[in-house]
């Protein structure tokens, strides 16, 4: 028997999402299948922009570091050269924590941009933690990251509708001045 629990995690989240989405007076819609770096594609007043949905029941999201980072390999040691200038600042992504009831889900919205630096950030201390040498595999390029980590994106809907606004781009001047809630 198959098993579809991390489909339906991301099933769920997507769907908390544009829920809530539209709760705040935005149309949005999820798209089925795999577009790149869109799961949900928001409009409001002649505004659209794509969002980036991880959804969590318990523990982390992981990534590839490689997608965010610049990495150097010299034998089986990494070194992070730099963060990716590809990368697509502007895309937002929210994180969902799947409660076990309805109610108990919380978000949290940051930009590409942010989550990059703490993807940095988590990299470079693993590998300082382990003398440039992935203890598994030295050529992995595998990164976490936990809920405790973006605690500070929790509720952080004010990026979106600035965004939605045509307003700014940095997630870190936009953080709510109080707890939403969500």
């Amino acid at each position: 028997m198959r098993n579809f629990k991390n489909q339906l995690a991301g099933q769920i989240g997507e769907s908390l999402v544009v829920a809530e989405l539209g709760r705040r007076g935005t149309v949005a819609t999820a798209f089925a299948g795999n577009v790149p770096d869109i799961d949900i594609l928001a409009y409001r007043e002649g505004h659209t922009i794509h969002l980036q949905v991880k959804s969590v029941r318990k523990g982390s999201v992981s990534f590839d570091a490689n997608r965010f980072l610049q990495i150097n390999f010299d034998g089986d040691k990494q070194t992070v050269v730099g963060k990716s200038p590809t990368l697509d600042e502007e895309i937002i992504f929210i994180f969902v924590s799947i409660g076990d009831t309805i109610g108990e889900d919380r978000f949290f919205i940051l930009s590409q941009s942010d989550l990059q630096g703490i993807i940095n950030d988590n990299y470079i201390a693993w590998l300082n933690k382990h003398g440039s040498i992935r203890p598994k595999n030295a050529q992995s390029t595998h990164v976490s990251l936990s809920v405790a980590q973006i605690e500070k994106f929790k509720g952080n809907w004010e990026l979106i509708e600035n965004r939605l606004l045509g307003i700014g781009c940095r997630s870190e001047q936009n953080l709510p001045a109080k707890n939403s809630g969500y």
